[in-house]
């Protein structure tokens, strides 16, 4: 008797191809997240609130100075650029927050503290994406959707306070966690 195929594993790389690519906010262009802080609190939001069973690995989350951190962000959208997967493209920000990992956790020195990472999916990672979902559960791109509804178009510090508030075990580290939690949103 045929054993039934076993689904391939869905890693790290492939979720932020599965955020990327997931229908977000009205008016947010599909298959782009702008700065990579935001898209390491996605991943790290992901894991913690949706605990999704299709996903095979963790990014493996950590406590650093600037809360939640997991090295494997980066190595993913590295991969996913070389791979032709995803455009990375450093430009200019209205604010320095995400040059806080940037310089301070990675130790890119000399970082333009407005400038930012934005990851768009190119049309071989948008055709990614659709073999992705065709190895998913049903409703995953439906979950992805309302989970970027609700997260990914919120200010970059409410979303890092948010994380903050709920996950206050990766906080002990962190070097901006009182201006963070001190923070009063109007």
């Amino acid at each position: 008797i045929a054993q039934p195929a076993q689904p391939e594993p869905i890693e790290v790389d492939d979720l932020v191809v599965l955020l990327l690519g997931a229908p977000g906010p009205p008016g947010q262009e599909r298959g782009r997240i702008d700065g990579i802080t935001r898209l390491e609190k996605l991943v790290f939001l992901v894991e913690k609130e949706r605990e999704p069973q299709w996903l095979s690995e963790s990014a493996g989350f950590t406590s650093d100075k600037f809360g939640p951190f997991s090295a494997k962000i980066y190595d993913a959208v590295e991969t996913l650029s070389a791979a032709g997967l995803l455009e990375d493209s450093a430009e200019l920000s209205s604010t320095s927050d995400d040059a806080w990992e940037s310089e301070h956790v990675i130790g890119e020195v000399g970082t333009d503290p407005y400038a930012t990472r934005n990851f768009e999916l190119t049309a071989l990672g948008q055709r990614y994406y659709t073999a992705l979902l065709d190895d998913l559960p049903a409703g995953v791109e439906d979950d992805l959707a309302k989970f970027k509804q609700q997260f990914a178009a919120l200010p970059l510090r409410r979303l890092i306070r948010y994380v903050y508030e709920r996950y206050p075990g990766y906080t002990d580290k962190s070097i901006i966690r009182d201006d963070i939690l001190r923070y009063e949103w109007r």
